[in-house]
């Protein structure tokens, strides 16, 4: 195929379902292998190059657009730079990063497949004066195109694949296989097995190791509006002392084939079958997402309260995240089966956040509050949801609006803590009902810093309206914020929280993966007895900790 210069006018007003981002040559022509009528794009004053092409979806009259970019050089600043010039060029869908990486022996074998659940950038360290000690960053992928890459049968990507291996004759062929876990990035190429097993030590379940993931990863989730994210890597070598290029190319070949494979077997809609314009509030449908554990909830208990306010929505639709079967006497006796079902790719939940920019979202619930931070934090704040809480002194989910002005969220340091700062930091919130030093130090014995979010007199029905639940977000975000700016040497932040569900909910959506510290949030059941950590949570790893085992650091 020739390549044929186009005007940089004939492109700017045109978005693109996926941009492929690679970092060398054989990663780049790998996919401008499967590329359907590509042409380069060429823009004044952009050293950059483009390639615009199309894929076709099999047995359905619909292709996606896609753009491919070669990256000037290696590393994660390089790939950030760019994904950030792509994004704002081409206002993609999707990212994947798609490319050659080192495999953990024995976990993968040269020619295989892996696909990223999440990125360990494992080169933010302390430098101390013996070591260094790793204070890596985890950078996850997106949840619904993982979820579909790990049923993307083999038939849909292995048949892409036109170049044989090293080690057989064409005759011979051994298909690869697609593993599933986390790549590492770092800015150094790892020849050094020693050096790849203390990265195994830290993150058991690395599976290879590249560069530019953690600069793709960041850059992605800061824009205003972050396009879905993977990252799909061939495996060459073993990031040992024999490395050498004789299976870069098949390695590339079989990460591209892959990549190929997991889009013509649809994971999302392509922007052609998608309306040519954002819906208005009239023409979404309301998806009103109901949280229960402490008891059912029947789905016409929110309708007076929805209707309170005109909704111009001419459907109401319900989505219910149910954890009553795990319920005890009102404590969940499997606190990790909760959370597999709220992080589950093919759940509830992110079946309902596949339809961003469709929908207008609403939240109610009576859940263990652990279960509405997390679900806030998997919506995150990107998605304006409505807000309802249960009013049981009224018995509706109607705001009373009962405060002209709310009682303010105070800020209080514990000044005995002043002055410690490495190790656990604790978030005491009293809305509700407050929550004593006495019980947070139960859990936590010696934190290095502790702060109190409280009303002045706390009670049950203290939050009486979504302004006031908003309010009360913003200062508790500001919080977190100044948390991560004063005091980087926190390991992890754990909440203490007695209010309302909604509010635990909004505040989870204040919670930033890539700025804050990693947060757990715990449970009270005569006590606070269990925790989940959000961070790990999302990442599919154990999250939840035990406060017998809290001060270890121990998760299960």
């Amino acid at each position: 195929m020739s390549i044929q210069d186009t005007e940089t006018d004939q492109k700017t007003s045109t978005a693109v379902d996926v941009a492929f981002i690679t970092a060398l040559p054989i990663e780049r022509d790998a996919l401008l292998h499967h590329l359907e009528d590509w042409e380069t794009v060429q823009d004044d004053l952009e050293p950059l190059t483009y390639y615009r092409g199309h894929i076709s979806i099999p047995e359905r009259d619909e292709r996606y657009e896609v753009v491919l970019v070669l990256l000037l050089g290696m590393g994660n600043e390089e790939a950030a730079i760019s994904t950030v010039k792509v994004i704002k060029r081409w206002q993609p869908t999707a990212i994947l990063l798609v490319g050659i990486a080192g495999g953990v022996p024995g976990k993968v074998a040269l020619g295989d497949v892996v696909v990223a659940d999440f990125i360990y950038y494992y080169e933010p360290a302390k430098q101390m004066q013996k070591t260094n000690q790793r204070r890596a960053l985890h950078f996850p992928t997106d949840r619904l195109l993982y979820g579909r890459a790990m049923t993307c049968e083999a038939s849909e990507w292995r048949n892409n694949i036109v170049l044989s291996r090293p080690d057989t004759s064409q005759e011979d062929f051994l298909f690869p296989k697609a593993h599933f876990g986390a790549i590492g990035s770092g800015e150094k190429v790892i020849a050094d097995p020693k050096a790849l097993s203390r990265l195994l030590d830290d993150c058991p379940k690395l599976v290879a190791v590249a560069m530019e993931g953690a600069g793709v990863a960041r850059a992605a989730a800061q824009q205003p509006h972050p396009p879905a994210f993977l990252e799909i890597r061939g495996i060459c070598d073993y990031a040992d002392e024999q490395k050498n290029d004789r299976w870069q190319p098949s390695a590339a070949e079989a990460a591209s084939a892959f990549a190929i494979g997991l889009l013509r077997a649809r994971p999302m809609p392509p922007l052609r079958e998608r309306k040519p314009f954002q819906p208005t509030a009239e023409q979404r449908s309301l998806l009103v997402l109901c949280a229960q554990s402490l008891r059912p909830i029947a789905p016409d208990e929110i309708l007076d309260a929805l209707h309170q306010k005109p909704d111009p929505s001419p459907t109401i639709e319900n989505i219910t995240l149910n954890f009553t079967d795990l319920v005890v006497h009102e404590n969940i006796t499997d606190p990790k089966q909760a959370v597999q079902r709220l992080i589950d790719p093919q759940g509830a939940l992110y079946q309902a956040l596949r339809r961003r920019g469709e929908i207008a979202m609403a939240f109610h619930g009576l859940v263990h509050i652990p279960l509405a931070f997390l679900a806030g934090y998997l919506v995150t704040d990107r998605l304006p949801v409505r807000l309802f809480d249960f009013h049981p002194d009224l018995q509706t989910w109607i705001w009373p609006n009962r405060w002209e002005t709310w009682p303010p969220l105070e800020i209080r340091d514990a000044a005995e803590s002043r002055g410690r700062r490495r190790g656990n930091a604790v978030i005491r919130i009293s809305a509700s009902y407050v929550v004593t030093p006495e019980q947070t130090r139960g859990v936590i014995p010696r934190p290095s810093f502790e702060l109190d979010l409280t009303v002045p007199h706390p009670e049950r029905s203290i939050v009486s309206s979504e302004e006031q639940v908003r309010t009360y977000g913003s200062i508790f975000r500001q919080v977190l914020d100044r948390l991560a700016q004063q005091s980087p040497a926190f390991e992890n932040i754990h909440i203490f929280y007695a209010g309302p569900v909604a509010l635990a909910f909004h505040f989870g959506q204040q919670i930033s993966a890539n700025i804050h510290p990693a947060i757990t949030v715990w449970n009270f059941h005569r006590g606070y007895n269990w925790g989940i950590n959000l961070a790990a949570a999302m990442l599919g790893q154990p999250c939840i900790v035990s406060s017998r085992i809290a001060h270890k650091g121990a998760s299960i």
